[in-house]
């Protein structure tokens, strides 16, 4: 099944490529990042010995800082090993090449295309491959597999939304499951699911979410007073943070920022998931004759002047929250499913976030049973809410701290998925 896989990937691939190429060369769109997907890459000579490579593959942005948690676990568990670290996204590249350092090189994942992922595993010779997640690339996997390296599938979870798509390939993604030494599944019914789909029962265990693992950066109070400084933010600022917002939140956000700003002179952000949604967002907003920041203008030296700021920067958002009164984690009014609510969480913000939570279940679970989130049902729900912390600060504070002793209680994800690779190494 895998030899004739590969076989019609191959052939399909060979069949299409001029045609791409010209399409790329002639608009520009993909250009940018392209040797690498199709797996020229080159590692320069380490300065010290090595005795493992690890490849960990990451998503993006939010992967890559699940991986950064594990390198620092795994340099502490390993002596002399060294990582390569591959993204699905330039995003998420560029933002791992700023954040894990000139030692680890960061590059685009390559097509998982038969002959180029070959290549790509022979510059990289890995004793591991590590893939965050469920990237489940069937060539990919399955050579590095053959190549001898370990494989293992960390922070393993399969949605609600996805269960049905995987089972209709359940053909292919059985081999490709059997396919690793090990799989860290976030739950026990992410493992269940990983049986349903064919993987060996065996070869899984429950080892949590490595994203409720966030810990506060060692420098989290120079993070936070930069912020203060960069944005005229001081103590007696409310900060109203809108994080991962998808297409209608911030139309249903708007009228309660021009409440809560007017009323309590709340400084408000919003920070949309998809960065290619701000000219729509800009659009919304004059159209509105709401006057805002950008980010990426105060970081560039202007001074913020209006209580609204649209935040149009990669990789800010999880340091920004070292700001925040208030957040609202986006993509819970749409049908999204959520986004990270711990990454907040460990600053000691209280969280709001709709009912479209499930891809976040356990994380919004535990902040619901310890008082430091709410679940809201409407936008109407929400400024009840802040006009109720607002007024009453013993109760924002308290709520507050809930939230960060939650967030505490969910970490120690990394250290079992460390182990579990080290254990196959």
């Amino acid at each position: 099944m895998f030899f004739l896989y590969q076989v019609i990937i191959g052939l399909i691939f060979l069949t299409c490529f001029p045609f791409l190429l010209i399409a790329v060369l002639v608009t520009g769109k993909h250009r940018r990042g392209l040797s690498e997907r199709l797996g020229f890459v080159s590692l320069s000579q380490s300065r010290k010995p090595i005795t493992s490579r690890i490849w960990i593959h990451a998503a993006s942005i939010g992967e890559v800082n699940a991986a950064r948690i594990i390198i620092k676990h795994l340099v502490n568990l390993v002596p002399n090993v060294s990582f390569v670290v591959t993204t699905m996204t330039i995003h998420g590249r560029d933002y791992g090449r700023e954040k894990l350092g000139e030692d680890i090189p960061c590059f685009l994942a390559p097509l998982d295309i038969p002959l180029i992922v070959d290549w790509f595993i022979h510059v990289l010779n890995p004793d591991a491959y590590v893939c965050l997640e469920t990237e489940l690339w069937p060539i990919t996997i399955g050579k590095t597999k053959r190549s001898g390296a370990a494989t293992v599938l960390l922070n393993g979870r399969i949605s609600d939304k996805s269960v049905s798509g995987y089972q209709r390939f359940r053909f292919i993604f059985k081999s490709v499951l059997r396919d690793f030494d090990e799989i860290g599944a976030i739950s026990n019914v992410d493992l269940e699911r990983f049986v349903l789909l064919g993987a060996k029962p065996e070869a899984i265990s429950v080892t949590g979410n490595i994203k409720y693992d966030a810990m506060l950066p060692v420098d989290h109070q120079a993070i936070r007073n930069n912020y203060c400084d960069l944005l005229q933010i001081n103590e007696e600022t409310d900060v109203f943070i809108a994080g991962s917002t998808h297409d209608p939140e911030e139309t249903l956000l708007l009228p309660i920022y021009q409440k809560m700003s007017e009323k309590y002179n709340q400084l408000w952000f919003i920070a949309p998931r998809h960065i290619d949604r701000l000219e729509q967002i800009e659009k919304m907003l004059n159209g509105s004759g709401v006057e805002y920041d950008l980010l990426s203008s105060c970081k560039g030296g202007t001074t913020r002047k209006y209580s609204l700021v649209l935040v149009d920067t990669f990789g800010d958002l999880a340091d920004l929250y070292s700001v925040a009164s208030f957040v609202f984690i986006g993509g819970s009014f749409t049908d999204y499913g959520g986004h990270n609510l711990m990454e907040a969480a460990v600053w000691g913000n209280v969280l709001f976030f709709g009912p479209n939570i499930q891809d976040f279940q356990e994380a919004a679970d535990a902040l619901l049973e310890e008082g430091g989130g709410v679940c809201i049902q409407s936008p109407g729900e929400l400024e009840e809410l802040l006009d109720n912390f607002s007024a009453d600060r013993s109760l924002l504070h308290e709520a507050s701290n809930k939230a960060g002793k939650t967030a505490r209680k969910q970490q120690n994800a990394g250290v079992r998925q460390a182990e579990l690779v080290i254990r196959n190494l």
